[in-house]
């Protein structure tokens, strides 16, 4: 094999053009910014098992991709500049900030992670973007079935992730992108190989004995498979079954309320959980009152668990947390409304909900496998925010999937796609 060399292609970045077999078989060229992009977001996936070493590949890959196509990198910021407003805004607590330092080098590391998230939308195609998640949570999947462990006393599977929530989040997203990626066209043994990744997902969830990821993941692929329905529908017929959707819905609501108690019994025994949500509550009215001191801004970005503020340690205290990290108010919008107030809350749900939205109409105008991907997973995102905080922070798988999903999604709709 002859040594890899450079050549400008046609477009205005290089490509990695590697002769195989002294050119007499021919050459194949892969272009440097789409390997860029798949290390970015290969590292990231990763992230939860390597630490510092799977950020900064990221950051090595994102920056270089971002380095490699200033031009179409910063053309597209620009395009996307509800996105970057978070990040511009969660900068600029650092004036109220009580950790200022604290909130500049995390405000930093956000807009960064965002910049890259949008770089990757741009070099890479939404289906592209799929097959790259797959295909590494996939091998994520494969060492967890050889190399993972099992936590308490019911065994729940951790895989290489370290806890049964990681894992099952990482198993229910590669379950969700995999059955997609089975019924968008493609060629057939790539087709079942997804589908059989994607049992393996649902298994893998299952194993993990997260309740949470199971439902989670449970609505989330019925709701795909209504909207690829509606979809291939005229559009009176699609608006009249999400009118009768919503009618159903509000009538279950009803029904629910009668019996309240009973159910709320019923959910708690199968969960194994409490009447405080195991703490939530008590969490939720610790932060209710520190948003009402200061609502509008709050206490600057990640300036809140940290190591000597009062609050925190008791918090930390009260529910038993000796490492003092990796712990919050469960509840994106309370916990972040703490941090940067309900103006940044605001930011981010133009951000949050915008992606869920579009990515609607983008499935519901398109019929498409990939939309309808795109769609189920920032609708699980939306439903686990109420009882996690699963974005917006620096290095974050679920952070670049929400931000790239913004991109394609309205990029897909200006296209007429």
């Amino acid at each position: 094999m002859n040594s890899p060399q450079v050549t400008q292609s046609s477009a205005t970045y290089p490509r990695l053009a590697v002769a195989v077999g002294g050119g007499r078989l021919g050459h194949v060229e892969v272009e440097l910014s789409a390997v860029l992009a798949v290390a970015a977001l290969a590292s990231l996936i990763f992230v939860p098992s390597l630490g510092t070493l799977g950020a900064l590949g990221f950051l090595a890959a994102g920056c270089a991709l971002c380095v490699l196509r200033p031009g179409q990198v910063i053309a597209r910021v620009l395009r996307d500049w509800p996105v970057m407003l978070l990040a511009v805004f969660c900068i600029l607590s650092v004036t109220w900030s009580r950790e200022p330092g604290l909130s500049l080098r995390f405000g930093i590391q956000l807009a960064a992670t965002f910049v890259i998230a949008v770089a990757i939308a741009d070099r890479l195609s939404p289906r592209d973007f799929l097959r790259t998640l797959g295909a590494f949570l996939g091998v994520g999947m494969i060492a967890s079935l050889l190399f993972g462990t099992t936590s308490g006393e019911t065994a729940a599977w951790t895989g290489i992730y370290g806890s049964k929530n990681a894992f099952a989040g990482a198993a229910s997203t590669f379950a969700i992108i995999a059955l997609g990626l089975a019924i968008a066209p493609g060629p057939l043994a790539l087709r079942l190989t997804f589908l059989a990744g994607g049992a393996m997902g649902c298994l893998f969830v299952v194993l993990a004995q997260s309740t949470g990821a199971l439902v989670l993941m449970t609505i989330t692929l019925l709701a795909c498979a209504i909207c690829l329905v509606l979809g291939r529908w005229s559009g009176l017929a699609a608006a009249a079954a999400l009118v009768g959707a919503a009618l159903v819905a509000v009538l279950a609501g009803v029904v629910a309320s009668a019996h309240i108690t009973a159910l709320s019994d019923a959910v708690l025994q199968s969960t194994g959980k409490d009447l405080t949500l195991t703490g939530r509550t008590e969490l939720w009215a610790v932060a209710l009152a520190l948003i009402a001191e200061r609502p509008v801004l709050g206490v600057g970005y990640q300036a809140f668990w940290v190591i000597g503020n009062a609050e925190a340690e008791a918090l930390w205290y009260m529910f038993g947390i000796e490492a003092r990290s990796g712990f919050n108010f469960h509840n994106l919008y309370l916990s972040n409304a703490v941090e940067i107030g309900l103006l940044g809350v605001a930011l981010q749900m133009l951000i949050l909900l915008g992606a869920a939205v579009l990515t609607l109409r983008w499935v519901l105008r398109s019929a498409s496998a990939v939309a309808a991907v795109f769609f189920g997973l920032t609708l699980m995102v939306v439903m686990g925010s109420l009882i996690e905080v699963p974005l917006f922070f620096q290095f974050s798988l679920r952070s670049v999937l929400v931000v790239a999903t913004f991109s394609y999604a309205r990029d897909a709709l200006w296209r007429g796609a």
